[in-house]
C-alpha cells in the first residue's frame, strides 16, 4: 500500500495553491517545501541581491543547505517544471494565450566575475552594451499588446568555454537556440501569428529560412548596413546595398506619418516607408523591407528601424508592419521586474543546471505574480484592451492598440500597490504574501553588531 504524502507547512493560501499543482513533480517532502520557500523569497520585497543566502534568511523556516541542495542536486526536473506553468496558464479562463499574439525572442546578458561560473565568458552584454565577462541567455515571450508571458529559456554556452569551440557538439548560436525555443512553444500547443525578433535573428539565414519552410510569418529587424549582393549596370550611378541607402534616397513626402501613444498616453510620432532593396526585397518580392524613423530626414541610426517581414502587401501595411514589431518592447515588462526585483541575475551558483534552474523558479515566480493577483472579466484591471476582442488580429491603425488620433486611457499605469512592495507585476494584489512579509526579518540575519566598550573615565 502506497503511503501518503507528507504536507509541507502552510505558508499562505496563495503560494500553497499555485506549488499544489507543481507538488507531482517532486518526490521528496524537501524539495515541495523548498518549491514553496524559494517562490516566497523571489516574490518578497527585494531589500538586498536574493542569493541563496539572503532567501534563506528573509523566508521564515528556510535553510540555506536545504536551498542549495535543491538548486544543486535534487532530482528534479525543471523542464518538465516549465511545462507544467505553461499548462496553467494556457487552462486560465481570460489570460491565457489566443492566436491573436506574438511570439518573441531575444538574448539577454548580466555581467559576472570570474570564470568559475561555467557559462560565463567574454561576450557582449546588451546590458552593459559592450563585451564584459557575464552569462547570456536566449528567451521567448508571448504578448498581445496587453499583456506578457515568458515561454522558455536557453543558455548561451561560449564557444570559449566548450572543449572544441564552435566545432563543439553542446554549441549553438543564439539563432540556433531561439529556433529551439520556437519549436518547443509550437510542440507545447501555445497559439501565435508570427514571430518577432531584433537584426540578431533578422540577418541569420537558416533562421529566415526555417520559419519560411514552416510557413510561420515573421518580423525581424535588420542592421542599417546589412549588405545585398546585386549587379551593377551603370557604375556612375550604382543602386543601394543597404537599408540605410536605400532610405535615403527616399524623398520626404514617400514617408507616411503615424502617431502612437506609450504607456504614459505620451504621444509618439514616427515615419514609415516601404523600401526596395536588390533582387530580395521590395513590396512585391519574398520578404519585404520597411523602414521606421523618428526624423527622415536625418535618419539617425539610434532612432531608425529596419525591418523585414514575411507578411504579403497589401493586406498588411507598413504601419501595421512597425506597430507590431513594436510589441517586442513588452520583453521589457518582463526584464525590468525579473531583474530588478525577482533577481533573475542574483543567483551565486556555478553548474549549469542550478543557473537554469534558479531562471525556471523566477520565471515561476513572475507567472504566480500574473496569475493569482489576476481579476475577472469586467472587473477594473488592465487584462484587455478596452473594447477589444483580444482574439482579432489588431486592424490598420491600432495593431497592439497604440496608433491613433485618440489618446487611449493609461491602461499600464495602475495604482500603486501598497504596504510592503511585494515584487508583483500590474494588476496583481499584493496582498497575497502579505502573512509572509509581516513574519519576515527586516533586516538582513547575521551576527548582532558588538556593543562599544566604554571609554575609559577621563
Amino acid at each position: 500500500m502506497r503511503r501518503p504524502r507528507k504536507p509541507t507547512p502552510p505558508t499562505t493560501e496563495a503560494i500553497d495553491q499555485f506549488c499544489a499543482f507543481f507538488d507531482d513533480l517532486f518526490g521528496r517532502f524537501e524539495e515541495r517545501r523548498a518549491l514553496r520557500q524559494y517562490l516566497i523569497g523571489l516574490l518578497l520585497p527585494r531589500e538586498h541581491n536574493k542569493t541563496l543566502v539572503e532567501l534563506a534568511s528573509i523566508v521564515p523556516g528556510a535553510n540555506r543547505q536545504a536551498l542549495h541542495h535543491f538548486m544543486h542536486d535534487a532530482p528534479w526536473d525543471a523542464e518538465a517544471l516549465n511545462r507544467r506553468r505553461l499548462e496553467r496558464w494556457q487552462a486560465h479562463p481570460y489570460l491565457g494565450p489566443h492566436a491573436g499574439g506574438v511570439l518573441i525572442v531575444d538574448e539577454t546578458g548580466d555581467p559576472k566575475r570570474g570564470q568559475r561560473i561555467v557559462l560565463a565568458a567574454q561576450q557582449y552584454l546588451g546590458k552593459l552594451g559592450h563585451v564584459a565577462n557575464g552569462v547570456v541567455a536566449v528567451t521567448s515571450h508571448w504578448a498581445d499588446g496587453s499583456r506578457h508571458v515568458p515561454l522558455g529559456v536557453k543558455p548561451y554556452r561560449p564557444a570559449s568555454r566548450l572543449p572544441k569551440g564552435r566545432k563543439d557538439p553542446d554549441f549553438h548560436t543564439k539563432p540556433a537556440l531561439a529556433w529551439q525555443l520556437i519549436e518547443e512553444a509550437r510542440a507545447a500547443g501555445i497559439p501565435f501569428r508570427l514571430v518577432v525578433a531584433d537584426s540578431v535573428y533578422g540577418e541569420h539565414l537558416t533562421l529566415e529560412a526555417r520559419l519560411y519552410a514552416a510557413h510561420i510569418p515573421y518580423i525581424m529587424g535588420l542592421r542599417p548596413s546589412h549588405g545585398t549582393w546585386q549587379q551593377v549596370d551603370d557604375p556612375a550611378n550604382p543602386p543601394a546595398f543597404t537599408p540605410a541607402e536605400a532610405a535615403q534616397r527616399l524623398p520626404l513626402d514617400a514617408w507616411e506619418r503615424t502617431v502612437r501613444f506609450d504607456s504614459h498616453g505620451k504621444e509618439l510620432v514616427r515615419y514609415v516607408v516601404e523600401l526596395e532593396l536588390g533582387p530580395s526585397y521590395g513590396p512585391t518580392k519574398g520578404t519585404r523591407l520597411i523602414a521606421a524613423t523618428l526624423d527622415p530626414r536625418l535618419l539617425k541610426p539610434e532612432s531608425t528601424w529596419y525591418l523585414a517581414t514575411s507578411l504579403p502587401w497589401p493586406e498588411v501595411s507598413a504601419e501595421q508592419v512597425y506597430e507590431i514589431y513594436r510589441l517586442r518592447d513588452w520583453i521589457e515588462h518582463f526584464y525590468k521586474p525579473v531583474k530588478h526585483e525577482l533577481g533573475w541575475a542574483d543567483y551565486q551558483v556555478r553548474p549549469e543546471r542550478a543557473i537554469m534552474r534558479h531562471w525556471q523558479l523566477v520565471m515561476l515566480a513572475y507567472t504566480f505574480s500574473l496569475l493569482v493577483g489576476a481579476l475577472p472579466p469586467g472587473a477594473p484591471a488592465h487584462a484587455t484592451t478596452p473594447g477589444a476582442d483580444p482574439a482579432d488580429p489588431p486592424a490598420r491603425g491600432s495593431a497592439g492598440g497604440k496608433i491613433g488620433t485618440k489618446r487611449p486611457s493609461r491602461g499600464m499605469e495602475p495604482d500603486a500597490a501598497p504596504g510592503a512592495g511585494v515584487a508583483l507585476p500590474l494588476g496583481s494584489a499584493a496582498a497575497v504574501l502579505e502573512a509572509v512579509v509581516e513574519r519576515r526579518p527586516t533586516a538582513r540575519a547575521g551576527r548582532a553588531p558588538r556593543p562599544r566598550r566604554a571609554l575609559p573615565p577621563a
